[in-house]
């Protein structure tokens, strides 16, 4: 069961062990408005799509593996100008009942706890790629000016001395 239209979205719910038992393949472009929790942390989402294989690993577990791509314009917290970000994530997944199941995998291997039934996998998509942004976004390249980052009058270079503002503390120090 492969399910090959790129002119389609994804599937929010699906039923994962299903999908593991049947070897099913998705490659599929992801609907933007979907990813809610995305398009508040950045200014924009431009283009987000996967492509995903449901199997079994050698161990008979169900798994999910794939690549997940997505492109955002984040705010740079150097400038606070608009940058693009790019995000290219490789994707195992182990599908689990419980929480239970998901401390027992080995390390190494990320659980996708699902219970029963169907499971959103837009909302675990939309997760990976909430791993992937940094905590601060900031260009590669050098976006200030350094003329911007003189602070104040440059007194001391005049012979000026300023004045310690522990002076004090230590003239009350001198009379105990």
């Amino acid at each position: 069961m492969s399910e090959q239209a790129p002119d389609q979205h994804l599937p929010q719910l699906v039923e994962p062990r299903k999908l593991a038992t049947a070897q099913a393949s998705f490659e599929r472009s992801i609907a933007l408005d979907q990813l809610v929790r995305l398009q508040e942390l950045a200014l924009r989402v431009l283009s987000a799509k996967v492509s995903l294989h449901f199997d079994r690993d050698e161990q008979n577990r169900p798994e999910l593996r794939g690549l997940i791509q997505a492109q955002l314009e984040l705010e740079c917290q150097r400038c606070l100008e608009p940058m693009l970000f790019d995000i290219e994530r490789s994707v195992q997944l182990a599908i689990v009942w419980d929480e239970a199941q998901a401390k027992a995998l080995p390390k190494g291997l990320d659980p996708w706890v699902v219970g029963e039934g169907e499971a959103d996998l837009v909302d675990i998509i939309e997760e990976e790629i909430l791993l992937d942004i940094p905590v601060v976004a900031r260009h590669e390249h050098d976006c200030l000016n350094p003329d911007f980052l003189s602070i104040g009058e440059g007194g001391d270079e005049a012979g000026e001395t300023k004045a310690n503002p522990f002076s004090v503390l230590a003239d009350l120090k001198g009379k105990h």
